[in-house]
């Protein structure tokens, strides 16, 4: 039944045009937003749900604006019409429930790790069954006479808007776990302005249909209404975050927002200009036409100013966007420069990334510290000519759901890896991730010259110090090892007296191992100043650690201490290498000794890892040395011991640099004790049988 208007027939009531506008809107955005999703994803299973929640959306407006038509043109012959619609709408409406909270299950599913998997299936597919009674409720939507719905299925009312009510609060809670959940500002906006929308529909169709607001006159019509277009709410705020920020990877064309300008203007001229028209008519006799065409002229007039403002908006939106990323550029690049260190702009690098583009993890990888898996992958990256990644389980390998190649001059300098929700990871962000890889790259390089260049300088200072060092040991050599040697064998010639024995014994004991003692640091202190040391005779790697052993007897006697042999490699050494390897050894045992204090084993072994190297180990049984001293003990001058020169580990360092070879320290060894020195040597000669 049609309610009898007080505008004149030519005239069109607001709540007609509210009607019109809202439901042809609203049909227009939801089947609009669905073709640009099956577009995107087709029929992906994890796409579905929004699909088919879209489309039943558009079918219920869809459905509403047929009635509308049918009402406002009073089709006498054609009673199926509104039948058909009313049956499309209500049967649309049905599903709407169910599939929204299937959809926000889905969300939870994505975007909440902490939510029990195993419950959200159950519970979405158990949201369908009210829907059992669906063709009961189209049978009586389709008999005759003819009633609105809402008379036909009053039996149903209520429990359908406490069912419907229960999901809004339902998806209003799943929407506020959502917005905890996201660490980025526009996420946790996002989902909490959806939160708002689903409160605030549960309480407008319970003023409505409960309370019983829809039979306020007027405003319960404009109340139903209202309740009837309130999904499009939340469809307009997806639609604003697609333009603005490309959400699920689509994106709204100016188009649809120019056709949303040209509906608030046909709904201007419809409701203002063509009843103000009529009014000058009724009141002072001024023809209709006239002042139509006159106020359609100044509307033409100002839809350029209304176009530039549109435009300025529509610029102002993406200003933002573009000046935060060229900033993020600008200081890419900048802070390759003024940090200089390549893990300090790394670091600085992903923290930028991570905040700037709002992604859970981003790692950078140089090629120059990768190791396993990233290091292959730098490799596969540069033999395929690879500026990125795309194979799913390549990227399962590297725990990613992006992978970029950072290219500098034809080589690959490092990986930029993306890990989190895929869903995060929107095509602008992508776009933004393969043109940042360009400047990466130049700034790894940047940093890795400026690293080179730092680490050039401290060789030419430490060459330098060591120079002006060798000159200070020698003076010392000459000046100290004199006196101490006559100061030994006057105590040694004491210790023969047996008078002066008897009485001064253990003093004299104490100056000679202090003479010693001094002497040995004096050797050392020569031996670090010198570049290298004396070629001797060449021999197998056997022998070497023979004679070394019989130079380090007495102390090792004295200490109790046990040394073992594992040489299952005996390799033929050359005369420089031996030099160096027993100045190695000699020092790597007396350091495992001095760890030891008392009983303990050392263990020597050599093994032949691959074809163009050597390996060469001393492990002891000692204390250890903590993780956080490891990278200190090869420094000059740096010890733990009361009275120590901080020389040894040192020169055993610089000795294996000369010989091309690399170091490496290992503690514990077992059981929370012991250290091991793995020293490793290029292209060994032949091996002894």
């Amino acid at each position: 039944m049609l309610i009898p208007s007080p505008y004149p027939q030519s005239v069109l009531a607001p709540l007609d045009i509210i009607k019109l506008v809202g439901f042809a809107t609203g049909a227009a955005l939801h089947l609009y937003l669905c073709r640009m999703l099956f577009n995107r994803y087709g029929l992906r299973g994890s796409q579905r749900v929004l699909l088919s929640l879209g489309f039943v959306l558009g079918l219920w407006h869809l459905g509403n604006f047929a009635v509308t038509i049918y009402e406002l043109l009073d089709f006498e012959m054609a009673g199926w019409w509104r039948k058909s619609a009313n049956v499309v709408a209500y049967s649309a409406l049905a599903f709407l429930p169910p599939l929204l909270a299937h959809a926000h299950f889905k969300l939870l599913d994505w975007f909440d790790p902490k939510t029990p998997k195993r419950l959200l299936k159950p519970l979405a597919w158990l949201g369908y069954v009210p829907c059992a009674v669906l063709p009961w409720a189209i049978a009586r939507l389709w008999q005759e006479p003819y009633a609105p719905p809402i008379e036909k299925l009053g039996v149903l009312l209520l429990p359908f808007i406490v069912w419907f009510v229960f999901i809004f609060l339902e998806c209003a809670a799943i929407d506020w776990r959502l917005s905890k959940v996201w660490q980025a500002q526009r996420e946790r906006q996002f989902f909490k302005t959806f939160a708002a929308t689903m409160l605030a529909s549960a309480a407008l169709f319970l003023l409505t249909y409960v309370v019983g607001a829809r039979h306020w006159g007027a405003l319960g019509r404009y109340l139903d209404l209202l309740a009837k277009l309130s999904s499009i709410a939340p469809t307009a705020i997806v639609a604003y975050y697609i333009y603005r920020y490309r959400y699920f990877e689509l994106v709204l064309r100016q188009s649809v927002l120019y056709a949303v300008l040209a509906a608030a203007v046909m709904m201007t001229y419809i409701y203002g200009i063509r009843r103000f028209s009529l009014l000058m008519q009724e009141r002072y006799g001024l023809r209709s036409d006239v002042v139509e065409a006159l106020l359609i002229l100044v509307l033409l007039a100002l839809a350029e100013p209304l176009r530039r403002v549109t435009e300025m908006y529509l610029r102002r939106l993406f200003r933002r966007e573009v000046g935060l990323y060229r900033e993020l550029v600008e200081q890419v690049g900048a802070a390759s420069t003024s940090l200089g260190k390549l893990t300090q702009f790394i670091a600085f690098a992903e923290h930028r990334l991570r905040e700037a583009l709002e992604l859970k993890e981003v790692q950078i990888i140089a090629s120059a510290q990768a190791q396993d898996v990233a290091a292959e992958f730098c490799r596969l990256a540069e033999q395929r000519q690879l500026t990125q990644i795309e194979e799913v389980q390549q990227l399962a390998r590297l725990g990613a759901i992006a992978c970029y190649a950072l290219w500098r001059e034809g080589r690959v300098v490092g990986l930029l890896l993306v890990r989190g929700n895929e869903q995060q990871l929107t095509a602008e962000k992508r776009e933004v991730l393969t043109v940042l890889s360009g400047h990466l790259a130049a700034a790894i390089e940047n940093c890795q010259l400026l690293e080179e260049k730092v680490k050039l300088e401290q060789e030419l200072s430490e060459s330098a110090r060591l120079a002006a060092l060798g000159q200070m040991a020698a003076t010392i050599a000459h000046e100290v090892k004199n006196p101490l040697s006559a100061i030994k064998s006057i105590a040694q010639v004491m210790r023969e007296d047996e008078a002066v024995s008897r009485e001064y014994g253990r003093d004299l004991d104490l100056i000679t191992g202090e003479a010693d003692r001094l002497s040995r640091s004096v050797s050392q202190l020569l031996s670090f100043s010198r570049p290298s040391v004396l070629a001797a005779a060449p021999a197998s790697l056997r022998a070497t650690v023979d004679e070394t052993l019989a130079l380090t007897r007495n102390e090792l006697n004295e200490r109790s201490v046990r040394v073992e042999l594992d040489l299952q490699t005996d390799p033929q050494l050359t005369g420089e290498t031996i030099a160096a390897l027993k100045e190695i050894l000699l020092n790597l045992l007396l350091n495992a000794a001095q760890a030891i204090k008392h009983d303990g084993v050392i263990t020597l072994s050599s093994a032949q890892p691959r074809a163009d190297t050597w390996q060469f180990s001393v492990c002891d049984d000692g204390p250890g040395v903590p993780a956080e001293l490891q990278a200190k003990i090869f420094e000059p001058f740096f010890t733990t011991k009361q009275r120590g020169t901080g020389l040894g580990l040192a020169i055993v360092a610089r000795r294996v640099r000369e010989l091309g070879g690399t170091i490496k320290v290992q503690s514990p060894v077992e059981n929370g004790r012991g250290v091991r020195f793995i020293l490793e040597f290029p292209a060994p000669p032949s091996v002894l049988k």
